[in-house]
């Protein structure tokens, strides 16, 4: 009998490192790309599906945008 998954049981921590990795490539060909070229579309597709799972997991729409700094105090 082979050995069982663990199905329902997401390493959120992990996973948001990897994706993190996957947007960055996304963003790096969107920059580069020929606006509205193929690969600019997949891109954008890419980073927009990479941050609507981010917000599955961690009920933060913008979790990878960047956030403004405090000011402290």
């Amino acid at each position: 009998m082979g050995k069982r998954t663990q199905r329902g049981h997401v390493s959120t921590e992990q996973v948001l490192r990897k994706l993190s990795t996957g947007r960055q490539g996304a963003i790096q060909v969107h920059a580069q790309a020929r606006i509205n070229s193929d690969e600019y579309r997949a891109a954008s597709a890419v980073k927009d599906a990479i941050d609507d799972l981010a917000e599955q997991l961690t009920g933060d729409e913008s979790y990878f945008h960047l956030k403004p700094h405090s000011s402290g105090g």
